[in-house]
């Protein structure tokens, strides 16, 4: 079996960095910025518990899927809906904890702020190695790590309240800039002499023998943008995974196709693969990769793996890991 099919990426990778990142700024708070020990508690608990709700929020959001398979909580969560959800709590949890403990909200501000702006810093790395074709999302963690600097060496809540508002517009203009991504801007002439794997090169086309017994190749998706999928049915993420994208398909399947290529090299037989998929209704594409020739060219080690091709066949973004319907709609009908 392909190992790695258990994947730490994307929304995963951000929790397990930020809650280890949390204990560091729990010590940074007490021993640099010299806080109480009970206000590093409220600010640890907050952001604990908040994190905790955006990440089951998943079932909140979609509960019938999840009563289906309980699984999508580990890979996937509630989105927007999720971080409302955690931000309303850690508002009212922490007001609640400081009239109850009776902490000032000056001494407050001037812990949280210097450990907000480097929880920044964490979120625009982790989110810069998933899109590193995004300098933006760079210059926000350099940004961000300037104001952690200063805002630690600031004293007064006038101070900091000032930083926190000038950081926000930074952020805001590096949002909305319009971004000029080169490896993006490929013509399709360009790339059709520069086939291979990275962003902004043709995708390699292939042809493989699909479900229903047809041969179909990659290119023939010319006119849409596709999501190739690499999957196998015993993977855990590619199990929950699957539903989402045929919410997906159905939803958007006149504009983007979904070609899911299975590594029937390394499933148990072709029966198992059949079953899983007339089990979940799944009705885009799905092509047996039975030599695992494709698999090898696009460098799949960990599945799932999806590449976003554009409607001239040239790669958009690569990504390791379960896809939800919502990154789907973000990384796919935002281009």
């Amino acid at each position: 079996m392909q190992l790695g099919a258990v994947v730490i990426q994307g929304e995963n990778l951000l929790l397990i960095v930020s809650l280890l990142m949390t204990y560091v700024f729990f010590y940074y708070g007490l021993f640099v910025l010299k806080a109480e020990r009970n206000v590093m508690d409220v600010i640890f608990n907050s952001f604990i518990y908040g994190l905790v709700i955006w990440k089951l929020s998943y079932g909140i959001v979609h509960p019938n899927v999840v009563l289906q398979n309980p699984l999508t909580l580990l890979y996937f969560n509630g989105g927007v809906v999720g971080l409302v959800l955690a931000a309303i709590f850690i508002v009212v949890y922490t007001y609640w904890q400081l009239k109850k403990q009776h902490i000032s909200f000056d001494v407050y501000i001037r812990s949280v702020t210097p450990i907000y702006f480097g929880y920044w810093v964490v979120f625009s790395v982790v989110k810069g190695s998933e899109f590193s074709e995004y300098r933006f999302i760079w210059l926000q963690a350099i940004v961000a790590l300037i104001f952690f600097v200063i805002s630690s060496r600031t004293k007064t809540k006038q101070k900091l309240g000032q930083l926190l508002v000038l950081f926000h517009i930074f952020v805001s203009i590096f949002i909305f800039a319009p971004i000029s991504d080169t490896t993006n801007e490929v013509t399709s002439e360009q790339s059709s002499t520069n086939v291979g794997i990275d962003v902004g090169k043709m995708a390699p086309d292939f042809e493989l023998m699909t479900l229903k017994g047809e041969k179909v190749q990659l290119s023939q998706f010319r006119g849409k943008k596709v999501i190739l999928n690499f999957w196998a049915s015993w993977c855990p993420p590619c199990r929950a995974e699957m539903p989402e994208m045929q919410r997906f398909y159905e939803q958007h399947g006149q504009h983007v196709a979904i070609v899911a290529v299975n590594l029937t090299n390394k499933e148990k037989n072709r029966q198992a693969v059949e079953t899983f998929i007339n089990e979940r209704g799944v009705s885009f594409d799905i092509m047996f990769d039975e030599q695992g020739t494709v698999s090898k060219t696009y460098e799949v080690i960990t599945i799932p793996t999806s590449y976003i091709i554009d409607e001239h066949g040239v790669i958009l973004h690569k990504h390791v890991g379960p896809l939800s319907y919502d990154m789907m709609k973000r990384t796919v009908l935002s281009e």
